[in-house]
Parts: structure tokens; sequence; C-alpha cells
């Protein structure tokens, strides 16, 4: 487990975190779909991040579509405009 006093935790330290590869979480940064949040910084070309930062990042459930934007009120209006 990556040490939570750490004054930042790499791609890996998040992997192991989360039980997932670095592959993984360097595919939740790419999409930049809120699976994963902003680097707290970048050193050259490596993002980092507080740990706290990821202790308190609430992550999309398994299986949740990160890809739509659309939150539940903009969805019941479509069908409710469709009853009508």
């Amino acid at each position: 487990m990556p040490d939570p006093s750490a004054d930042y935790w790499t791609v890996t330290d998040i992997a192991e975190h989360w039980g997932v590869t670095p592959q993984t979480v360097r595919t939740y940064r790419s999409r930049k779909r809120g699976e994963l949040p902003e680097p707290d910084r970048v050193f050259g070309r490596s993002p980092v991040w507080k740990p706290a930062t990821i202790l308190n990042f609430e992550r999309p459930g398994q299986g949740a579509r990160t890809d739509l934007k659309d939150d539940a009120s903009s969805t019941q209006q479509s069908a409710t405009s469709e009853e009508h």
C-alpha cells in the first residue's frame, strides 16, 4: 500500500491503492471522463497527486457510463417531453 503520508503519489501508487494496473490509471487520465482527478503537480512529464486528492476522490462505480455528461434531470425532461 502506498504511503498516505508521502508528499505525492505516482500513477503506480494510485494503481496499487485501487488494485488496478498502472496502464489502467493512465487510460483513466487520458480519457478525461472524471475517472481520475487532475494531477496536483507535474514533474517533467510525470503527473503526481497528493495522497489526500486520491483518498478523497469518489471513483465512478464499475461499469459507470463516464462518457455520458447528461444529468438525471435532463433525462427526466426528455421522458416528460415525449409523453406530451
